[in-house]
C-alpha cells in the first residue's frame, strides 16, 4: 500500500522545520503520512541519495530496507541509520519499509540528503509474537495469546518482574500481600481458579521452564525482550503443566553495532495508607463512646479516669487500676513514626551488545539494593544479575546458541515484631524507650509488646538465593524448510536460611527490668518437626539448606514451506525430558546465647534435624501442526504425550491435544466496502485439554515403610526395624494428573487503519478430574489418598481496547484491559456443607464463598429488642445472649433475620439454615490502563491497574472495635457508629462487650465490603537529549526520567487499610509503600 505525504507543501517550509529540529538546510524532514503536493522532478542523469532513517524519538533505525520504486536497485540502513543509494535518472520515489513500521514512499524530486522519520505500525499485524515452541505472526494466532513488550518495564522503580506485570494484560491476576522486597508474596493466576488444590501459570523463559517461580521474578528487567501469555488451548503444546496457562520469556539478544547502554535509578519510599492509625486520644475516645452505649460500664485494667486523662492528651504516670500493671508513663507516642521511615535504594543495570553478520551478543550486569520502609533495621534485599546470551553461525546451516546466567539474592529482615506485635498489639501511646535509653515495657510489669524493640534487637533472619542456568542450543537447517533444533538446559538453585532470635528485656520507666519481649522468648515446641517449623515457635537457631537441581533436554524437527504463494504450512515434531532432584537439610536448636557470633554449634537445648531427597523426571512427545491459506483461514492442531515418574506402572503417560481455527474475514470480497473502517477481522475459535500437577507427591503411589525401635536379644540392643505402613498402606495406582478441558471463543477487530484496536474472548475451563479425597471405611484405618473425582468448572470473559496515533512528531496511545471469571464446584465429596463466613469448598457455589447473615439494621428501642426475644430467644445464635444475662442485645445492636421462617436465627451450615450465599472472596472485573504520548524528545506514561469488584470480610484483631479489648483499636470506627441521636449511622453501637461487638460484626452481611480500587501503578516522565549535543560527548542517547509506583489511589475500604493487603488485620501495621525514582540512561 502506497503511503503519500501531504505535509511539505513547499521546499521553504521544508527548510524550515529541518533547521527547527538541527538539520541543515540541504536536508529533509519526512514524516509517513505527510503528503506532498509539489510535483514530481525526474532527475536527467544517475545520481546518489543520502539519508538518515529514525523513529519519531530520533532513534536510528538499523537495517532498514531502503529501495528504488521500479527498480532492483536497494541497500539497508547502516548502524547508524545512515544509507547511500544509487538511483537511475528516471528514479522518482524510493520506499523505506521496517518491521513493526508503516512503510513509506518518499517522492525523491531534487533532493539528495534525506531525513526520514517512520511511524510505528499501529496494530503491527505482521508482528511476531513468541509462542509454544516458537513464534508467529500476530495476524495469523488462532488461540488467546497476549504479548507484553520490553516497555512495559522499562524505567519502572521495581526490580520484581512479576509485580510489574500488574494490569498489563487481561486474563492474568497478579496480587501481592506486601510491596516489602523480597517478601511480597506474590501470587499468578491465568483466567481464575483451576482446582481446590490451587496452582500456578508454567513460567518459561528462553524456551525452558523455570526452576521455580522465584527466579523469574528476580530476573533483570532490563534483560527482557518481551513476554507472552498463553491462556486457552494454545498452552495445550506443554501438555502436564498447562492447564494453569503458560508465561513465555524471551531474554534480550545483540543487535547492530556494538553498543554499551547504562541505567542508573535512585528512589527513596513513604508510606501509602495508614488511616486505621489512631492517636492516643482516639484510642481513648473509642472506650468513652462504647461505654456511654453499654449498662454495664468497662474500663478494662485503665480504669474510667485514666481513659479520659488519654482523651484530654494527658503526657505523663498515670496510675492504673491493676497492680500487674503499676504506674505508667503514657504519651502521645507515633509508633508508625517511630518504625518507619523514608528509606532509599538504587539499582544500576550496565549491558554491552552487538552483532555481526556471523554472531550476535549481549553481556549485562545488575546490581540493586532495595530497601523496605522499615526505619528500625535493614528490611531488604540485594540483588546481582549477570547473564551472557551469545549466538553464532559456523557455517551457513549450522547456528550455535548459548546462554548463561546467574541471580543471586540476599535478604534480610528481623526475626522478631514484623507480625500482629507491630502494631495491632501495640497501642500508639507508649514510647519505644524509657528516660534511660532502655526498651520501654509498654504495659508497665505486664509488658511484653515493643514493636520498635523486637525489630531493633531481636534478631535477624537472612535468606540467600543462588540461581545459575546454562543454555546451549544448536539449529540446523537441513533442506527447503526442514530445521532441527536441540536443546539442552541445566539450572541449579542453593537457598540458604538462617534464623536466630536474640531475647530483648524490656523496663519499666524509672529503669527497672520487667520483662523479656513475648516474641523473642527462645522456644521450641515442634521439634519433631523441624522441617515446618512456624517461625512462631522461635527457635533460638533455625539453619536450612535447600538445593534444587533442574535438567532439561529437547529435540525438535521443524517444517516450514509455502506452496503456490497461498499455502502457508509449518509443522513439528518433538522429544524432551526433564529431571529434577531436590535436597533438604534443616537444624533447629532452642537457645543460642548474644555473644556476637551466630552459628548452629553455639546453640543449646532441645534440638532436631531433618532433611531429605526427592526427584521425579517427565518424558514427552510433541506434535504441532498450522496451516493457513494467505493469511485468511487458519488452522492449529497440537499434541502431546507426557510420561511421569510420579505415577504407577502402566499409568505414567497421558495426551493432551489442543485444536484452533481462526477466519480473517476482512479478506473476503464481501468485507471490502468496509474496509475502510474494518481495517482487520479476525473471528477465533479453540479447544483444548490440559493438565495440572499441583499436590502430586513424588512418590505418592508407593507405600511408606515406618520404622521404630526394638530391642533385639540378651543383653538387649536396640535396633531400627520397619513396623508398619505409612497411613495404613492406602496408596492409589491409577490417579494421574488433574484434566482440564478449555474453549475459547474470541474475536480481533481493528478500525481506522489499525489505530483503534480490540479483542473480546470468551472462555470455559473445566476441571473433570480434580484431585480430591474420597470417604473409605474407617476400618481400613489411614487417611484416605486422593483420586481424579472432583469437578470445578471456570467460566470468564476479557476485553481489550487500544488506541495508538501520531500526529507528525506527536505519538500517543492509550489502552485498555478488563476480564472476569466466575467458578462453580461441581462435585466434590464432602463439600456439601457450610459454615458463617468464608467457605474454601461448597457444592453448587464459586470457591471461597461468603455465606452471611442477613441483617435488617439496628434495633431501634428496647420494644424492637424484646419482641425480637420474644421470637428468637433461647434458641440457636442467641444462646449464650440471654435477655438477663450480660451478653444481652440492645438497642443500637445487628437485628439479624430469620430466613426460613422456623422462628430460630441458626447457622447450621445446611440449607434450612439462616445462612445466605452472598458472593465470593476472588478479584472480579480486575483491570488496567496504559496512557502515554512523546513528543520530540519527551516521553510520558501512566499505569493504572484496579479491581471492580473483590468481597472481603475483615478479620483479626483490628477488624472492629472491641474484637478484644488487650489489642489496639480501630478509629475509623469513630462517628460512624449508633446512637440514640445517630440511629441512621453505618455501624452498629459501640460496646466494650467482645461477645456482643462478635454479634454485630462477624459473619454479617452489612459488614461485607467491596475491595475495588483503582491504582496508580507506574508514572513515568522521561526527557531524551537531542543527539545533536550528545554527539559531542561520544553519546549516541542520553535519557533522564522520574518514576514513581504506587503514587496514589482510590478506594471503597471503609476501614482504613490498603485494598491490596485483603481481609487480614493483624498485619495491616507495615504499610504498603509509595515509590519515588530518578534515573538516568546513557548508550555509548
Amino acid at each position: 500500500m502506497e503511503i503519500k505525504s501531504n505535509f511539505l507543501c513547499s521546499r521553504s517550509i521544508a527548510l524550515a522545520f529541518a533547521m527547527l529540529l538541527g538539520g541543515s538546510p540541504g536536508t529533509a524532514i519526512l514524516y509517513a503520512n505527510d503528503s506532498v503536493e509539489e510535483s514530481l522532478v525526474v532527475a536527467q542523469t544517475g545520481r546518489t541519495v543520502k539519508g538518515l532513517v529514525t523513529d519519531v524519538n530520533g532513534e536510528p533505525l538499523i537495517g532498514c530496507n531502503v529501495v528504488v520504486v521500479g527498480a532492483q536497485a536497494g541497500v539497508i540502513t547502516d548502524f547508524d541509520g545512515r544509507f547511500t543509494l544509487n538511483v537511475p535518472a528516471d528514479a522518482r520515489q524510493i520506499k523505506i519499509s521496517y518491521i513493526g513500521y508503516v512503510d513509506q514512499i518518499i517522492n525523491l524530486g531534487e533532493r539528495s540528503d534525506l531525513k526520514i522519520v517512520l511511524k510505528e505500525d499501529n496494530n503491527a499485524l505482521d508482528e511476531v509474537v513468541v509462542v509454544g515452541y516458537g513464534t508467529q505472526k500476530k495476524a495469523t494466532l488462532t488461540g488467546a495469546v497476549e504479548q507484553v513488550s520490553s516497555k512495559a518495564l522499562e524505567s519502572r522503580a521495581i526490580t520484581n518482574v512479576g509485580a510489574a506485570l500488574q494490569g498489563q494484560t487481561p486474563g492474568l491476576t497478579v496480587t501481592r500481600s506486601s510491596s516489602r522486597p523480597g517478601n511480597e508474596g506474590l501470587n499468578f493466576q491465568i483466567r481464575g481458579a483451576t482446582s481446590v488444590n490451587g496452582g500456578s501459570p508454567l513460567i518459561i523463559v528462553d524456551g525452558v521452564p523455570v526452576i521455580n517461580s522465584t527466579s523469574f521474578q528476580n530476573l533483570n528487567p532490563d534483560d527482557i525482550e518481551n513476554i507472552s501469555v498463553l491462556k486457552d488451548g494454545a498452552a495445550s503444546i506443554y501438555g502436564a503443566k498447562a492447564a494453569n496457562g503458560v508465561i513465555l520469556v524471551t531474554t534480550k539478544k545483540g543487535k547492530g553495532k556494538a553498543t554499551v547502554d547504562y541505567n542508573f535509578n535512585m528512589r527513596f519510599t513513604t508510606n501509602g495508607i495508614m488511616d486505621f492509625s489512631p492517636r492516643m486520644q482516639d484510642y481513648a475516645n473509642l472506650w468513652i463512646e462504647a461505654n456511654k452505649e453499654t449498662d454495664s460500664k468497662y474500663w478494662w485494667n485503665w480504669g474510667e479516669e485514666t481513659i479520659r486523662k488519654m482523651a484530654s492528651g494527658y503526657e505523663g504516670i498515670y496510675h492504673t487500676t491493676d497492680a500487674t500493671w503499676g504506674d505508667l508513663f503514657i504519651g502521645n507516642a507515633n509508633r508508625l513514626d517511630e518504625l518507619f521511615a523514608r528509606r532509599y535504594s538504587y539499582q544500576h543495570n550496565l549491558s554491552v551488545s552487538g552483532s555481526t553478520d556471523k554472531s550476535d551478543y549481549r553481556i549485562s550486569l545488575a546490581y540493586a539494593d532495595n530497601q523496605a520502609n522499615l526505619a528500625t533495621a535493614y528490611d531488604g534485599q540485594k540483588q546481582i544479575n549477570l547473564r551472557l546470551n551469545y549466538g553464532i553461525r559456523l557455517t551457513d546451516w549450522f547456528k550455535l546458541e548459548t546462554s548463561a546466567s546467574m541471580i543471586k539474592t540476599d535478604t534480610e529482615t528481623p526475626s522478631a515484631g514484623i507480625d500482629y506485635y507491630m502494631y495491632s498489639f501495640d497501642p500508639p501511646f507508649f514510647p519505644a524507650k524509657n528516660p534511660y535509653g532502655q526498651w520501654y515495657s509498654n504495659f508497665g510489669k505486664a509488658g511484653n509488646r515493643n514493636a520498635v524493640a523486637s525489630t531493633t534487637d531481636g534478631g535477624r533472619e537472612q535468606r540467600t538465593n543462588l540461581t545459575t542456568r546454562v543454555d546451549v542450543k544448536a539449529l540446523v537447517d537441513i533442506w527447503k524448510g526442514i530445521s532441527f533444533e536441540g536443546m539442552a538446559s541445566f539450572q541449579n538453585e542453593e537457598w540458604r536460611r538462617d534464623r536466630y532470635i536474640i531475647p530483648v528485656t524490656v523496663y519499666d520507666w524509672f529503669g527497672n527490668p520487667i520483662n523479656i519481649l513475648a516474641n523473642t522468648q527462645q522456644t521450641f515446641d515442634e521439634s519433631d518437626n523441624v522441617l515446618t517449623l512456624k517461625d512462631t515457635h522461635n527457635p533460638g537457631y533455625l539453619a536450612e539448606a535447600n538445593n534444587m537441581l533442574y535438567q532439561y533436554y529437547s529435540a525438535l524437527l521443524k517444517y516450514n514451506y509455502t506452496f503456490a504463494d497461498v499455502h502457508n504450512v509449518s509443522a513439528m515434531l518433538g522429544i524432551n525430558a526433564e529431571k529434577w532432584e531436590q535436597k533438604k537439610l534443616a537444624a533447629g536448636r532452642e537457645n543460642l546465647e548474644d555473644s556476637g557470633v551466630y552459628d548452629l554449634n553455639l546453640a543449646n537445648g532441645k534440638k532436631n534435624n531433618g532433611g531429605g531427597k526427592t526427584q521425579n523426571g517427565t518424558y514427552s512427545y510433541i506434535m504441532k501442526l498450522n496451516y493457513n491459506y494467505a493469511e485468511k483461514y487458519l488452522i492449529e492442531l497440537m499434541g502431546r504425550r507426557d510420561g511421569n515418574s510420579k505415577f504407577a506402572k502402566g499409568h505414567k503417560f497421558k495426551n493432551f491435544a489442543s485444536v484452533s481455527a481462526g477466519w480473517v474475514f476482512t479478506a473476503e470480497e464481501f468485507a471490502k466496502p468496509v474496509t475502510s473502517v474494518l481495517s482487520f477481522g479476525k473471528l477465533r475459535f479453540s479447544y483444548g485439554n490440559s493438565g495440572n500437577d499441583v499436590g502430586l507427591g513424588d512418590f505418592d503411589y508407593l507405600s511408606q515403610v515406618e520404622n521404630s525401635i526394638y530391642a533385639f536379644g540378651s543383653p538387649a540392643v536396640s535396633q531400627v526395624v520397619a513396623s508398619s505402613l505409612k497411613n495404613g498402606g492406602l496408596v492409589s495406582l491409577d490417579r494421574t494428573w488433574e484434566r482440564v478441558q478449555q474453549w475459547n471463543f474470541g474475536i480481533d477487530l481493528n478500525f481506522l487503519d489499525n489505530r483503534l484496536t480490540t479483542t473480546f474472548d470468551y472462555f470455559i475451563k473445566d476441571n473433570i478430574g480434580m484431585l480430591v479425597n474420597v470417604s473409605y471405611p474407617g476400618v481400613l484405618g489411614g487417611k484416605s489418598p486422593a483420586t481424579n473425582s472432583g469437578h470445578l468448572k471456570t467460566k470468564g470473559w476479557e476485553l481489550t481496547l487500544g488506541w495508538r496515533d501520531q500526529i507528525r512528531d506527536f505519538s500517543y496511545y492509550a489502552n485498555f484491559n478488563i476480564g472476569d471469571t466466575k467458578n462453580k464446584l461441581r462435585d466434590m465429596e464432602g463439600a456439601d456443607s457450610y459454615v458463617a463466613g468464608v467457605n474454601k469448598t461448597v457444592n453448587g457455589y464459586p470457591l471461597n464463598s461468603y455465606f452471611l447473615y442477613r441483617t435488617d439494621g439496628f434495633f431501634k428501642d428496647q420494644a424492637e429488642v424484646d419482641r425480637y426475644y420474644a421470637l428468637y430467644g433461647d434458641k440457636g445464635i442467641l444462646v449464650g445472649h440471654d435477655a438477663a444475662g450480660k451478653d444481652k442485645l440492645r438497642p443500637g445492636d445487628v437485628k439479624r433475620l430469620d430466613l426460613n421462617g422456623d422462628y430460630k436465627i441458626d447457622g447450621t451450615g445446611s440449607q434450612d439454615s439462616d445462612l445466605q450465599y452472598l458472593g465470593d472472596s476472588r478479584p472480579h472485573f480486575v483491570f488496567g490502563m496504559n496512557l502515554g504520548f512523546t513528543w520530540k524528545g519527551v516521553d510520558v506514561s501512566a499505569m493504572f491497574q484496579g479491581v471492580g469488584k473483590q468481597y472481603i470480610m475483615r478479620t483479626d484483631y483490628m477488624a472492629y472495635p472491641f474484637r478484644t479489648t488487650y489489642t489496639n483499636q480501630n478509629a475509623t470506627f469513630l462517628g460512624k457508629t449508633w446512637t440514640e441521636t445517630n440511629q441512621g449511622a453505618e455501624y452498629p453501637r459501640l460496646t466494650t462487650n467482645t461477645n456482643v461487638s462478635g454479634w454485630n460484626y462477624d459473619n454479617n452481611d452489612y459488614f461485607l465490603q467491596n475491595s475495588r480500587y483503582i491504582r496508580l501503578k507506574t508514572f513515568i516522565v522521561g526527557y531524551t537529549l537531542p543527539q545533536i549535543w550528545t554527539r559531542k560527548v561520544k553519546l549516541e542517547k542520553v535519557r533522564l526520567y522520574f518514576s514513581g509506583n504506587d503514587l496514589w489511589e482510590a478506594t471503597s475500604i471503609r476501614d482504613g487499610f490498603d485494598p491490596e493487603m485483603g481481609a487480614a488485620s493483624n498485619s495491616a501495621g507495615y504499610p504498603f509503600a509509595r515509590t519515588w525514582s530518578f534515573g538516568l540512561n546513557v548508550t555509548l
